[in-house]
């Protein structure tokens, strides 16, 4: 039985410079549970939290015209399960803020929104990630991905892995990917046999 998906939504302004474009910055994060099964009624369990963060783009007469459909677009995009209220107020919020920037009333042309929603399997971010690939090829494929990426040593403190979650200690090694997001070797390693795009930007390898 899949888990009941359950979305919280925060919206905030973030300024920019003026542009015909506006920008939604999305950040999702996917809490993974899994069954504990019960008697009575099912009990769940975190396993695991993935964090997907992209920024979409949209021209401001577009957004402004169907703000609803940007909004599903957008979401559809990174596997994000909402509801139609959900969208709704992500939507009337780009509209009014992309409206006030048309009119030259605001500079403010990029939103960020943070949704957190429960899920039961780990998102398809692929987009067709494994299209015109055989399965039994995943490992060289995994392989040929891992060599793609840059070994670095983590000089700031405060970023963390997303995949794992766990910060990117200052002083310990890393690896860089093709798209510049840095994370740990092993979680890259292992995340890389069943994806081959980044955990924050869906860059393929």
């Amino acid at each position: 039985m899949a888990a009941e998906n359950i979305s919280f939504l925060h919206v905030s302004n973030v300024k920019s410079l003026p542009s015909p474009m506006f920008e939604i910055e999305l950040k999702a994060t996917f809490i993974i549970v899994e069954s504990n099964g019960g008697v009575d009624a099912e009990t769940f369990s975190e396993v695991g939290r993935i964090i997907s963060h992209v920024i979409h783009e949209f021209p401001l007469e577009d957004l402004i015209n169907d703000g609803n459909g940007a909004v599903l677009d957008m979401l559809n995009s990174m596997s994000v399960p909402v509801q139609t209220s959900t969208v709704e107020e992500i939507a009337a919020s780009a509209v009014r803020m992309a409206a006030a920037v048309r009119d030259g009333g605001s500079k403010v042309s990029r939103m960020r929104v943070g949704i957190e929603t429960v899920v039961d399997n780990v998102p398809d971010f692929g987009n067709n990630d494994t299209d015109d690939d055989d399965d039994d090829e995943g490992t060289v494929r995994a392989e040929q991905a891992t060599e793609k990426l840059v070994k670095l040593m983590v000089e700031v403190s405060g970023k963390d892995c997303a995949i794992c979650l766990e910060e990117l200690a200052m002083g310990s090694e890393a690896v860089c990917m093709p798209c510049s997001h840095t994370l740990h070797d092993i979680c890259i390693a292992a995340w890389l046999k069943k994806k081959k795009r980044c955990p924050y930007c869906r860059f393929k390898l």
